[in-house]
C-alpha cells in the first residue's frame, strides 16, 4: 500500500505551484472554501476596517461553516460517520456535551450569550472533522502549507511597510479605524510611542502570532529532506520577512511562540540545518528589525527575561480564574467571562455583568469550573498524545512532515493557553484544529503501509536467519 502523497509522482519531485493547485483535485469546491476563508482570515482586520458591518466580522466562520456543511452531507451520502471515534474526537465529544449543558446554569449570562460564547469554545475544533475528511494526500496538505507560507511573506511586506503617518493619516479620516487601533503603539522607557504593526489583521498580537504560525510552517518544509533545492531557497527567503514583521509587531509572545515551535523542530529533526543555518537567518532578521525600531524593540523583548515580570504574567489570569472557582467550583455558565461575545451583543441584551480574565485557562474556570477543567485539559491531554504517538510511530516517513507541524502547533497552543487565546484568533485556531485532523488521517492511511514494510523487513531477516544457522538432521 503506498503512502499518501505517493499515488502519482514522488512528493519530492514536485514543485511548490504543483502542490498548491493539487489542493483542488478532489472536492475542489469544499477545498476551494477552505482556501477562501484561510485568505479571509489572513486579509480580516483589513476587510472589518473597509466593510465594517457583522458580515465581514462573521465572515470567516461562515466559509468555515460552509465547508463543514459540504463535508457533513458528502460523509453522509456515503454512509460514513462524521464525528470520529479517535482519542481526540472522543474528547471533543464530551467537551461538547458540557458546553451544551453549561447553556442552562441558573442566573447565568442570557441564552444568545451563552451561545456566542459556546461558539467560541466549540467551533475551532469542529475543524479538526473537517480536516480528516477532506485530506486526500500529503502533497493536498504541503500545497496548504505553501499557500499559508504565500499569504504569511505578503501579509508580513504589508507590515513592513506600514508607518505612523500612514496610520496617523488613515485614524483622523476614519473614525472607525481609530476606535480599533487606538492602543497600536507601546511606549518606551524615554517616553517615545513606538508602533506596532498590525498589517491586515485585526491587531498587531494577532499579527506577531500568525507570523510565527507560518514561521513553523516554513521551518518544517525547509527542513524535510523531500522538498527540492528551490523550494527550500525560497522557504528561507520567507523566514527574513516573517521574522523581521514579528520583531515590529512588538507581540511578545509571539516570539515565544516562535521559540517553542523551533525547539520542537530541532528536537525532532536534529539536522545541521535546524540548529545552525536556521537561527542565523532568524537571528539576522530579528536583529534587523530590533534596529528599524531603534533598539525600542529590543527594549520591549527584554522584559521576557525579567523573571518576575513573566512569572506575574503567566500568573494574573489564572489566579482570576482560580478565585472564581474558590468562589463557584462548577463555574457560572457560557458567557460569564465574555468570551467570545461580540461587542454588539452587550447592547442588545442589556447584559454586561461579565467576570473577564486574559487568559482561556482563566476564562475556562469562570464559566465551566472544575468540569471544563478536567474535559478540555482532556481534550489538550489527548491532542499532545496523538500528534507524540504519530511522530514516533512514523518517524522517516513522508507523514512525519505533516505530523511535526501540527505537533508544534500543538505544542504552541498549550503554552499560550493560560495566557491568551490560541484557538479562537483568526485564522491560526482554526488551522490548528484542521492540520490535526489531516494528521489523523494521513497516519491512519500511513500506518498499515508502515505495518506492513516492518512485518516484510522482519519476515526477511527470519527467512535468512533459518539459512544461516539451519542444520540438517544425521539420517538414522
Amino acid at each position: 500500500m503506498p503512502l499518501p502523497g505517493h499515488r502519482a509522482r514522488p512528493t519530492e519531485q514536485l514543485g511548490f505551484r504543483e502542490k498548491i493547485v493539487s489542493i483542488l483535485k478532489s472536492d475542489g469546491l469544499i477545498n476551494a472554501t477552505m482556501l477562501t476563508a484561510i485568505v479571509v482570515g489572513f486579509f480580516h482586520g483589513w476587510l472589518k476596517v473597509r466593510f465594517p458591518n457583522p458580515t465581514t466580522t462573521f465572515l470567516f466562520d461562515g466559509l468555515l461553516a460552509i465547508a463543514l456543511v459540504l463535508v457533513y452531507f458528502k460523509k453522509r451520502g456515503r454512509g460514513a460517520p462524521f464525528f470520529l471515534k479517535t482519542r481526540v474526537g472522543k474528547a471533543l465529544t464530551a467537551f461538547y456535551v458540557l458546553c451544551f449543558a453549561y447553556l442552562f446554569v441558573p442566573g447565568g449570562p442570557p441564552f444568545v450569550v451563552g451561545l456566542a460564547a459556546m461558539r467560541g469554545w466549540c467551533f475551532a475544533s469542529l475543524i479538526y472533522y473537517l480536516g480528516y475528511h477532506l485530506t486526500e494526500s500529503i502533497t493536498q496538505v504541503k500545497g496548504y502549507f505553501y499557500v499559508l507560507a504565500l499569504l504569511g511573506v505578503i501579509t508580513a511586506l504589508y507590515g513592513i511597510r506600514q508607518t505612523p503617518e500612514e496610520v496617523q493619516r488613515r485614524a483622523v479620516q476614519d473614525a472607525h479605524f481609530a476606535e480599533r487601533y487606538k492602543g497600536i503603539y507601546y511606549a518606551t522607557s524615554s517616553g517615545k510611542l513606538e508602533l506596532r504593526r498590525f498589517s491586515t489583521f485585526v491587531s498587531s498580537g494577532v499579527f506577531g502570532s500568525v507570523m510565527a504560525f507560518v514561521s513553523v510552517f516554513a521551518i518544517v518544509l525547509f527542513t524535510d529532506p523531500t522538498e527540492n533545492k528551490t523550494e527550500r531557497v525560497l522557504l528561507m527567503a520567507a523566514l527574513v520577512p516573517l521574522a523581521y514583521a514579528l520583531v515590529l509587531s512588538g507581540a511578545r509572545a509571539a516570539l515565544i511562540m516562535l521559540g517553542a515551535g523551533f525547539l520542537t523542530i530541532a528536537w525532532y529533526r536534529r539536522k545541521f540545518q535546524t540548529f545552525i543555518l536556521l537561527p542565523a537567518v532568524l537571528l539576522v532578521a530579528l536583529n534587523y528589525g530590533i534596529e528599524k525600531t531603534s533598539g525600542n524593540a529590543s527594549e520591549r523583548y527584554e522584559t521576557l527575561l525579567q523573571k518576575d515580570t513573566v512569572v506575574m504574567r503567566m500568573l494574573i489570569p489564572t489566579v482570576i480564574g482560580w478565585r472564581s472557582l474558590q468562589e463557584n467550583p462548577i463555574g457560572f455558565g457560557l458567557g460569564k467571562s465574555g468570551y467570545s461575545v461580540p461587542f454588539f451583543l452587550t447592547g442588545h441584551t442589556g447584559y454586561n455583568d461579565y467576570r473577564t480574565a486574559d487568559g482561556d485557562l482563566g476564562c475556562l474556570m469562570i464559566e465551566m469550573g472544575i468540569f471544563g477543567l478536567i474535559l478540555f485539559g482532556r481534550v489538550l491531554w489527548a491532542a499532545l498524545r496523538t500528534v507524540y504517538e504519530i511522530l514516533m510511530q512514523l518517524r522517516e516517513t513522508p507523514v512525519a512532515t505533516v505530523a511535526l507541524s501540527s505537533a508544534a502547533c500543538i505544542v504552541i497552543a498549550v503554552m499560550i493557553f493560560p495566557i491568551g487565546s490560541p484557538f479562537l484568533g483568526i485564522p491560526t485556531g482554526a488551522l490548528t484544529w484542521f492540520f490535526l485532523g489531516t494528521l489523523q488521517k494521513l497516519a491512519a492511511e500511513a500506518a498499515p503501509a508502515a505495518n506492513l514494510s516492518e512485518a516484510a523487513a522482519g519476515a526477511s531477516a527470519q527467512s535468512t536467519k533459518r539459512f544461516l544457522y539451519y542444520r540438517p538432521k544425521p539420517s538414522a
